[in-house]
């Protein structure tokens, strides 16, 4: 059947949205009814499941202990919590758990109550060595407070890593070693207080620069040595330049900081980051095909539309992530769905299943509906078994049962199936979610359109030691340090240094950091561009380009280019 696209008003924020032709056909493929929310609002919804770097002391409910642990759920929140090696284990089953599908209420109500019931992992990860406080993360070895990674090693206070060793402090970066402080930087080494750089060595503050080495405060560069704002010098003379920059101390970093904010916003710009594409429209996305409104996706994307965080994948999917990909097919409207999943539908942390429906927390799992916190099951129905027979006899009726008795929120909203999870359900504020992180609202406008926000105190500890008041190098710091309790410089919240820390900055002659690392990371945030596309005209030739850059007036720098005057500037 041909379908013509449909302009529908989302029941959300009631702007109105696009559905295109293939994207019925999707739809259709799937069978499905069209979504009520516009993407970026769907976006958000999934983003208000998905917890990284938050992280509480709670009660512990696994047997056999009665010391309190480190979970991704607040204290207050009415959910159980396991230690992570209870939870892998074979010692309990969360079928224990289930119950019978009750044709009088909703589907989501019955739902919320499993989520209440069944115990949670209290932090996700798998197959790590030595990783304290590791989150959404697998094969790590000697990490700590690191979230959102693959397969990295001893690394500290980063979101978003693939494949580094020794980075700090970093948010969204491939293959890296002994870094610090980094931004979408790729494949480099001894590379600080960086941007959009690839195949860097030994250098700082770079932005957009490839293949060089021994450089500093510059933009743009390739295949270049020994620059300071992008002008030549000889070893020498940058040897004796870089030393007036004093970037062993924290003076030094500041100035330079601001430097290079400057330098950034008079830098050409590529208003799209996308390598090796065919018929793409996102941003920072390689080797993909055929794929609209992605973003943060490395490797591999085809036939994929409104997808977030991956690598190696996703295909012929709509609506997944952040966290999405890795062999995974035919998954619709999932956070957390990236690990060889096959038609994996409303799932939040799902990871080698398929034919999932309406699932959170579910391992190497097949058919199942609306289950919670399970390992190897198959056809379950709200972590209750049945037989294959019992399971494809009884999924039509609760579907069927969906759409004739919907779940209406606190706001009027109204969710039958083919809706996402309602935000209400979810165990997480609105500020303990990444939702927070790429769509930031204070606690009244939150608080306005229905959506949970909770503070948390951590525990009343003695500062010893404002931020300000750090020596200015490390060569001034002793190892009592360690012992300190500093107050950040911005908030006031404290931190502590840890060995592994105090380690790194020694080898590399780099300052301590004065600010809590959880403002290190929103201000790694900050140097992002939003998750949207936008209009606006080529600097050089007028023409009509689509770009995540801001508006000028809005602080986005002036020089975006098209890919034809990008290339020409820079190369």
């Amino acid at each position: 059947m041909e379908h013509k696209p449909e302009t529908k008003n989302c029941q959300n924020c009631e702007k109105d949205f696009t559905i295109e032709s293939e994207d019925f056909n999707f739809y259709e493929k799937i069978k499905v009814p069209p979504p009520t929310w516009c993407p970026e609002c769907r976006l958000i919804r999934r983003m208000l499941w998905r917890n990284e770097h938050v992280l509480f002391r709670r009660a512990n409910n696994t047997p056999g202990t009665s010391k309190d642990h480190i979970s991704i759920f607040h204290p207050n929140e009415n959910v159980k919590t396991f230690d992570k090696e209870y939870w892998w284990s074979d010692k309990w089953d969360s079928r224990d758990y289930g119950q019978d599908y009750n044709f009088s209420k909703s589907f989501f109500e019955q739902f919320k109550e499993l989520l209440e019931r069944v115990p949670h992992i209290a932090i996700f990860d798998s197959k790590s060595t030595n990783s304290r406080f590791c989150n959404i993360t697998v094969e790590m070895k000697n990490s700590y407070l690191v979230s959102a990674t693959w397969a990295s090693e001893d690394s500290m206070y980063s979101n978003r890593l693939y494949h580094c060793k020794y980075t700090h402090d970093s948010y969204i970066c491939f293959n890296t070693e002994f870094c610090y402080e980094n931004v979408y930087c790729v494949d480099s080494n001894r590379l600080f207080f960086s941007r959009e750089s690839e195949n860097c060595l030994d250098s700082y503050f770079l932005y957009d620069c490839r293949n060089c080495s021994d450089c500093i405060l510059s933009t743009n560069l390739r295949n270049k040595k020994y620059c300071i704002e992008n002008v030549q010098y000889t070893k020498e003379e940058y040897e004796k330049k870089k030393k007036e920059l004093a970037l062993d101390t924290r003076a030094g970093i500041t100035r330079a900081q601001s430097r290079f904010q400057e330098l950034w916003s008079q830098a050409f710009h590529k208003h799209l980051k996308t390598i090796n594409t065919n018929n793409v429209m996102g941003d920072h996305v390689s080797n993909s095909r055929n794929s609209f409104q992605v973003f943060d996706i490395n490797n591999g994307a085809e036939n994929v539309k409104y997808a977030s965080w991956g690598s190696d994948g996703p295909k012929d999917s709509y609506d997944v992530g952040p966290g999405c990909g890795d062999g995974s097919e035919l998954t619709y409207e999932g956070v957390s769905v990236g690990v060889k999943d096959n038609r994996v539908f409303f799932g939040v942390i799902n990871w080698y299943s398929a034919d999932l429906w309406y699932s959170y927390m579910m391992n190497n799992c097949r058919n199942c509906f609306g289950c919670v916190e399970m390992n190897g099951k198959e056809y379950c129905i709200l972590n209750k078994q049945y037989t294959k027979e019992e399971y494809f006899r009884l999924l039509p009726k609760i579907i069927e049962h969906m759409k004739e008795m919907p779940y209406i929120d606190k706001q009027g909203r109204t969710y039958g199936f083919g809706e996402f999870f309602p935000s209400e359900l979810s165990p997480l504020a609105y500020n303990e979610s990444i939702a927070q992180d790429y769509f930031p609202l204070d606690s009244n406008i939150a608080t306005e359109k229905g959506y949970l926000w909770r503070e948390y105190n951590a525990g009343n500890y003695q500062i010893t030691i404002n931020g300000e008041n750090l020596p200015q190098t490390i060569k001034e710091t002793s190892n009592s340090i360690l012992q300190e309790v500093i107050g950040c410089e911005i908030t006031g919240r404290p931190f502590k240094i840890t060995e592994q820390e105090l380690s790194f900055y020694q080898r590399f002659n780099l300052p301590l950091p004065s600010i809590h690392p959880d403002e290190r990371h929103y201000a790694r945030l900050r140097l992002r561009n939003p998750m949207i596309l936008r209009k606006r005209k080529c600097y050089l030739c007028d023409k009509i380009i689509d770009t995540t850059y801001r508006p000028v007036e809005e602080g986005g720098p002036e020089k975006v280019l098209c890919t034809e005057d990008y290339n020409k500037e820079i190369y």
